[in-house]
């Protein structure tokens, strides 16, 4: 007896694309990048088709290179910065209304197992398919059909073979309680005013002790992270809200609007508005 077809929709066949970016950055040109951010009502799926990039997933990093399936979960922090010298090609498709058995909504990835994963022999039919399934996103009644609603179903299919062959992630994710918690709490309040001293005195421990033992585990500075986090949230709204910069920066905590400008400028290449208007270039035109 064949076994029943899996479905990654539910009965109200809710799967539907809702971005859908095909990002190119030039080598030795300007390197692009994306703040740690997530995306809680959607998956995300990214596929990597020139250059090379530095990925970090759920505080795990990795290299990206051609061929590599990116599957990040709702809800999952992740961020990426492109290789300057080799540049970097990717098609990134967002969806909402998958619906995995045993898994919470737009998730695909089990916990403990990496989400990149190399696509092998399947690389040409995945990049032929989702440059396709991008190409005709600029039509509504073919993005919306039944028959655009199975390709992207046979496309998940396929990537749930491959996370059934993926390794799992290694153990290099272990922190400190201590490092864990702040990392946890500046996830959970990035909207926050926060510095060393402050999360230093919000977990009882001295500064020196924070600012040496975060830096061993993480890599980067206490500051640095947090600034980090708040690029990214500002970064996510202004390709994924129609929010204005003087709000988005403002809720950032940034009151003086010239000031994160040149913040966001510095560290992420381009300014706010630069930003958005890639991103509104890039977006598949029915999107």
């Amino acid at each position: 007896m064949r076994a029943p077809i899996r479905r990654y929709t539910d009965d109200n066949n809710t799967l539907k694309v809702e971005t859908f970016y095909h990002i190119i950055a030039e080598p030795e040109g300007k390197p692009w990048s994306f703040s740690l951010h997530d995306h809680d009502d959607l998956l995300e799926i990214s596929l990597v088709v020139a250059g090379k990039a530095d990925f970090e997933c759920d505080r795990v990093r990795y290299t990206l290179v051609p061929g590599d399936l990116v599957v990040k979960n709702a809800g999952v922090l992740h961020s990426e910065v492109s290789s300057p010298t080799d540049g970097f090609e990717q098609y990134c498709l967002g969806i909402s209304g998958v619906h995995a058995d045993g898994m919470p909504p737009n998730t695909l990835v089990p916990e403990g197992i990496s989400p990149v994963m190399s696509t092998g022999n399947a690389f040409e039919y995945l990049r032929s398919m989702t440059a396709y399934l991008y190409e005709i996103s600029s039509d509504n009644s073919i993005k919306s059909s039944d028959l655009t609603r199975q390709a992207i179903e046979n496309e998940l299919s396929l990537i749930n073979m491959m996370i059934m062959n993926a390794v799992e992630v290694s153990d290099q994710t272990s922190h400190s309680q201590l490092v864990s918690d702040v990392l946890d709490y500046v996830d959970d309040h990035v909207y926050e005013v926060m510095s060393l001293d402050s999360l230093a005195k919000q977990f009882f421990v001295s500064t020196y002790h924070l600012a040496h033992k975060f830096k061993d585990e993480v890599g980067c500075t206490v500051n640095q992270y947090v600034l980090n986090r708040k690029l990214g949230k500002a970064q996510e709204r202004l390709v994924f809200s129609t929010d204005s910069i003087k709000q988005i920066a403002a809720d950032c905590g940034y009151t003086n609007l010239q000031y994160f400008y040149s913040v966001f400028k510095k560290h992420t290449g381009n300014t706010p508005a630069e930003m958005r208007h890639y991103y509104n270039q890039i977006l598949a035109p029915s999107i």
